[in-house]
């Protein structure tokens, strides 16, 4: 029961935000400084404190790792399913399969459902999505969507450095690995900043939610969906049987099987000139999804 009354409080701050962007109080326009906000302040505040004289252990990079091969098989699905259509669609499809939103998503989801100690696990299976999905997936669907150029390894390098979230995974690794604390003043800042993440990543969901669509752009956007759901689902069940960590944690990685796109996935398809569209629908309908199916899959195998 309490695990069902935190997981309808974050959908309610959700909920909350689409009644006050209908209303008028917030606009679509309002997403920008919210995931400013979250990214580059609230976040970071919270795996800072929740990572504060945390001891890396070596067995977790095996997240990190199963993230990486779990998105990468997914971009090889998509790839290889769209490659009757020619280059640029097999890009778009590279580039929107697989991915996991965990920052602005899945870690203030889980530590409001779970507690902030699922960050730790979130954080480590993140590290890995962000290399696979900012990394080698941006330059993969960038190659195929345009010719290799000079400048192509140069903005694959910097759409991962860009990110406040992975600099942060950056500066978290370096204090594990060398056992170094923040002061305590520091931590009493950003705990109390942290605080607000759960919230504020929440409103900013829902201000950004769009579930606009073309009739036409419909049966593409089911059948990519309706692959992504049979892949988390092959996914959950080889991750609960054969994943050798403790059941909190193959719990948590199962929950994240279900979580949202990354939304970098549509600055991507954008900065690529293709279908904007389609891809922040696609993104949209993968957080409603993720909202429920998380929480209910904490509640199967919890």
């Amino acid at each position: 029961m309490e695990i069902l009354v935190k997981a309808l409080a974050m959908v309610a701050i959700i909920a909350l935000a689409v009644g006050l962007k209908r209303t008028g109080l917030l606009r679509v326009t309002d997403f920008r400084v919210l995931s400013t906000l979250v990214l580059w302040v609230t976040l970071p505040a919270a795996l800072l404190t929740a990572f504060n004289g945390f001891a890396l252990d070596p067995g977790l990079l095996v997240l990190t790792g199963l993230a990486m091969v779990l998105n990468t098989l997914q971009q090889a699905i998509g790839f290889l399913l769209a490659r009757r259509h020619g280059r640029r669609e097999q890009a778009f499809a590279v580039i929107n399969s697989g991915s996991y939103n965990i920052g602005a998503f899945s870690t203030p989801y889980l530590a409001g459902i779970i507690g902030p100690h699922a960050m730790i696990f979130s954080t480590m299976f993140d590290i890995g999505g962000a290399l696979s999905t900012a990394g080698s997936g941006y330059a993969w669907g960038t190659a195929l969507a345009e010719p290799p150029h000079s400048g192509w390894l140069r903005r694959v390098l910097l759409a991962v450095f860009r990110s406040p979230v992975f600099v942060t995974y950056l500066v978290l690794v370096a204090l594990m690995v060398t056992h170094l604390r923040l002061p305590d003043p520091v931590i009493t800042l950003t705990s109390t900043v942290g605080a607000a993440n759960p919230y504020l990543a929440m409103t900013m969901i829902g201000v950004g939610l769009e579930l606009k669509l073309p009739s036409s752009k419909f049966r593409r956007a089911l059948k990519m969906l309706a692959v992504r759901y049979a892949f988390a689902l092959l996914a959950t069940a080889a991750v609960w049987l054969w994943l050798p960590m403790a059941a909190e944690i193959r719990t948590i990685v199962c929950m994240l099987m279900f979580a949202p796109m990354a939304s970098m996935l549509s600055a991507f398809t954008s900065r690529l000139e293709m279908d904007l569209e389609l891809s922040a629908y696609l993104t949209s309908v993968t957080i409603l999804v993720g909202i429920v199916a998380m929480p209910v899959v904490l509640l199967l195998l919890g």
